[in-house]
């Protein structure tokens, strides 16, 4: 079979390699769509370290069960979350179920840009695949993980009817904060990117307004709109250059919620002194659980949010290197997906 894995930095190559073998309490999916996330292109660049296991927002049909595996069968269309947490532990019991140490131990193999590929045990038994509804198409489904990302972390920022939010990076999970921001109640919502097409599309998915932070004080703009800043600034973006102009265009006792994941080792300039007399809270997120993946589904299939207006290309699985080459350079591509056959 084919699977797209790393060989060396900047290098992602589709190889032929063996179909996994079950163990008991596994499932083997074939794969139908999978998309590509800005986290999939920082791994084969290297700002997360050296590796990792490429792709992760993935949907497909069931191909085989190991023993043990009763609720779930062969054909089923469904889709599957990588990481699992024990619901045991110390980190578990407070509700961290995203630092758990068994969380990311668990993944796909040999990864989710694959034919086939296999979901361990833990991830089987903790509900990590989850059933497809008969109305939602695969490509909806590879979008689910990335907007459950976005449940778990707006409800961690704690947003309330009425505020009013500014959104940096209009990528595919910045597009969908702004969606379920508006179902939230959100009174605002300002959208902020340097692409056209993105800033255009913010609008027509619900932002009240929209900057180019290239031809326009992001600060300055807020200020202006809101009188006195945003009660939230989520900066949707790993670009670490963002959270400057976030931080100062939150009101004073706001809250800032960094959700893009930042490269290892970057670093800003702070002033603590300013943070403290201003009293911003500063809110972070890391990925989802199997809760949050059920109210994404939920939202989805209500017609609350549209996920299918936000895939912009799709390749085949053989050109998976290509596509994550256009994911990473394209100035007009919002959501790039990966088919089994295109």
């Amino acid at each position: 079979m084919l699977a797209c894995l790393i060989n060396g930095p900047g290098l992602a190559e589709v190889k032929e390699v063996p179909v996994p073998r079950l163990q008991p309490g596994e499932v083997l999916i074939k794969l139908a769509a999978a998309g590509i996330c800005g986290t999939d292109v920082e791994k084969v660049h290297g700002a997360y370290g050296l590796g990792g296991i490429l792709g992760h927002e993935v949907s497909g049909t069931i191909a085989s069960v190991g023993e043990g595996v009763t609720d779930l069968r062969k054909s089923d269309r469904v889709i599957a979350h990588h990481h699992a947490p024990c619901y045991n532990c110390e980190y578990c019991r407070y509700g961290d179920h995203t630092m758990c140490d068994l969380f990311k131990k668990t993944n796909f193999d040999p990864c989710g840009l694959a034919e086939y590929f296999r979901v361990p045990e833990a991830n089987v038994t903790r509900g990590a695949v989850v059933r497809l509804p008969k109305e939602t198409s695969f490509e909806e489904g590879s979008m689910i993980e990335p907007t459950a990302c976005c449940v778990r972390a707006l409800g961690k920022a704690g947003v309330n009817p009425g505020d009013k939010v500014l959104v940096v990076g209009l990528g595919p999970t910045g597009l969908t904060q702004i969606q379920l921001l508006r179902k939230m109640g959100a009174a605002k919502i300002i959208g902020v990117d340097i692409l056209p097409h993105r800033l255009e599309m913010a609008q027509k998915l619900g932002a009240d307004e929209s900057i180019d932070p290239s031809s326009k004080d992001v600060p300055k703009q807020v200020t202006k709109s809101t009188r006195v800043g945003v009660d939230l600034a989520i900066v949707s973006t790993g670009n670490q250059k963002a959270i400057q102009p976030a931080l100062a265009s939150v009101r004073k006792g706001g809250k800032l919620l960094l959700f893009g994941a930042p490269a290892q080792g970057a670093t800003i300039d702070l002033d603590v002194g300013a943070l403290f007399s201003r009293q911003i809270s500063i809110v972070t997120s890391y990925s989802c659980v199997e809760s949050d993946i059920h109210r994404a589904l939920g939202f989805l299939a209500k017609r609350e949010i549209d996920l299918r207006s936000m895939v912009t290309d799709r390749f085949a699985l053989r050109d998976a290197p290509k596509a994550l080459e256009h994911a990473r350079t394209s100035r007009t591509a919002v959501k790039t997906v990966i088919l089994s056959q295109a």
